[in-house]
């Protein structure tokens, strides 16, 4: 019988590979994190979304000048600053553990600051009209904070082999921004930034997915 071509020899060292040299790329080892926790923050992400719009049709039908139902909206928009930062952090740090990405702490961190500070301005300034100085305070800092949204949205796109929806987020966040610091349509930026905050629980689902079955 006549032997097989060297190249078609099953024990021939130079043939090809006929199988897959390298496993699909999944996600990395990310100790600390779990499916169950990021399936919790995705929800905390939608619960945001739905507060939000709470306080937007309150808003727009004219409830928030009613002195119960404004103090009701107040907590409610301080519960969700303090919770979309919350959200803020722990995608930075799901970030650097799952696409190594980098450059997330200072725009993290100081929109995290000014967010705050101007939640506590609002709630201190809103009985009164606000004075000049506090009204270019004020403006200036809004400003601030649409730069930061920006920044924030170009290092998430720049983060490698981001999931959609995170590059979703990225471009939501630079759309909120730079409509915030427009100050022309700083009131309409929500939209956006609702759609931000969606593609955030995308972001945690997906992971969740991911890491569903591991140890």
């Amino acid at each position: 019988m006549r032997d097989d071509p060297a190249g078609l020899r099953d024990d021939n060292p130079y043939a090809p590979p006929r199988g897959a040299l390298l496993d699909a790329p999944g996600a990395p080892p990310m100790p600390g994190w779990s499916s169950a926790q990021l399936r919790v923050l995705g929800w905390l992400a939608l619960a945001t979304v739905l507060g939000t719009l709470v306080i937007v049709l309150l808003s727009f039908s004219g409830l928030t000048r009613v002195r119960g139902v404004a103090a009701y909206a107040n907590w409610l928009g301080l519960i969700l600053v303090l919770l979309g930062n919350y959200l803020l952090l722990r995608l930075k740090s799901f970030a650097e553990a799952r696409f190594a990405a980098r450059g997330l702490g200072w725009p993290v961190w100081l929109s995290v600051a000014l967010g705050l500070l101007l939640e506590a301005a609002a709630l201190l300034f809103e009985p009164a009209p606000l004075a000049a100085w506090q009204a270019w305070l004020y403006a200036a800092a809004l400003i601030g904070y649409g730069g930061l949204l920006v920044w924030l949205g170009v290092r998430l796109l720049a983060a490698p082999g981001a999931f959609k929806a995170l590059r979703g987020m990225g471009w939501l966040a630079i759309a909120g921004g730079l409509m915030l610091a427009s100050l022309v349509l700083a009131a309409q930026a929500v939209l956006p930034l609702l759609g931000a905050h969606l593609a955030l629980a995308l972001v945690f689902f997906r992971g969740a997915s991911e890491l569903y079955g591991r140890p």
